[in-house]
């Protein structure tokens, strides 16, 4: 019985989304529309930057974005990671209760990760993320009896940060193999790409039956076009989601191929475009919606969420979803 929908497994972490000047960034030598992976000093020298000015919290974490908005479209989800024994964590714990979202969350004696989001005038966001005690997940947290019970194992490139979390995702793409669970893998970031090319390669021709990746991951992972990596994931066997901006996204499995249109808006923060694209396509694909209409699903959540300030979208555009 598969009684679950999606399962996720990714960073557990908070985001904290600040508005702020092109002059912040220069002062804090950051650059501009890429995200940093920084320690616990660094975190904190930024959030002191920034101590007067407002923010938003909410959870955070490529796939855990996902799988919120997922459970928000009244998909039956699990999410595995881990947290730290404090605030941020506790907050983690509540809001998937919250959200009825079956929580397998390891506990550590490191604080619970977080990603601090600049946001800005023209809608850029540029992360900086502490991993703290989500790169502590190992294969004693893999929820083997969650993705068995499940339609479809969603994951991403962030977890090839430590050999461990490497050998936590291996255990559960094998959970899902064996008890008929289909795998989905987001590549994530071009951060990612560039340092596990090869691993994400052989996850796409082995293991993948849905692969997320945007143009410049595309690229970078087979040296070609969007069009053409498309068509390389999609002999694999996998169904092929590139995503290509204001150009809208790409859908192949096998020969068949769909352009799907971008939703016109006005863009004010990029933040977790991608992880909305993700969650209606997967909303599309578990209700039995065809590929198209799973991408014109993901494509009204996407655009959506880049129309306002942070990684949600609004009950407007929940409810044109699930019309779909």
């Amino acid at each position: 019985m598969k009684n679950l929908d999606v399962v996720g497994i990714c960073n557990a972490l908070v985001d904290i989304l600040i508005n702020v000047e092109e002059d912040d960034l220069v002062k804090l030598g950051l650059r501009k529309g890429v995200m940093h992976l920084v320690d616990g000093d660094r975190q904190a020298e930024v959030l002191r930057h920034f101590a007067n000015k407002p923010h938003a919290v909410e959870l955070g974490g490529s796939a855990m974005n996902a799988i919120r908005t997922l459970a928000q479209l009244e998909k039956r989800t699990a999410f595995a990671g881990m947290v730290g024994s404090d605030t941020f964590g506790e907050r983690i714990v509540a809001r998937m209760h919250q959200l009825g979202i079956t929580a397998k969350l390891g506990k550590s004696a490191e604080p619970t990760g977080s990603c601090v989001i600049l946001i800005t005038p023209d809608g850029e966001r540029t992360m900086n993320t502490h991993l703290g005690a989500s790169r502590l997940y190992g294969h004693a947290e893999v929820p083997h009896a969650e993705i068995e019970k499940a339609k479809l194992l969603h994951f991403c490139g962030y977890q090839w940060d430590t050999d461990e979390q490497k050998r936590a995702i291996r255990q559960a793409v094998d959970t899902a193999k064996s008890h008929g669970t289909l795998v989905s893998f987001d590549v994530a970031d071009p951060f990612a790409v560039d340092r596990s090319r090869e691993a994400f390669l052989k996850v796409i021709a082995d293991d993948a039956d849905i692969v997320f990746a945007n143009r410049e991951e595309a690229k970078m992972l087979y040296g070609t076009t969007a069009e053409d990596a498309a068509v390389r994931i999609a002999a694999t066997g996998a169904i092929a989601v590139v995503k290509l901006g204001a150009d809208g996204a790409l859908i192949q499995k096998g020969n068949e191929q769909f352009r799907i249109a971008p939703v016109p808006t006005q863009v004010v923060d990029t933040t977790a475009a991608g992880d909305m694209f993700a969650a209606g396509f997967l909303y599309g694909f578990t209700s039995g919606r065809t590929l198209a209409a799973s991408g014109q699903i993901a494509a009204t959540l996407a655009s959506d969420v880049i129309s306002r300030v942070g990684a949600t979208v609004s009950d407007v555009a929940l409810g044109t979803a699930a019309r779909l």
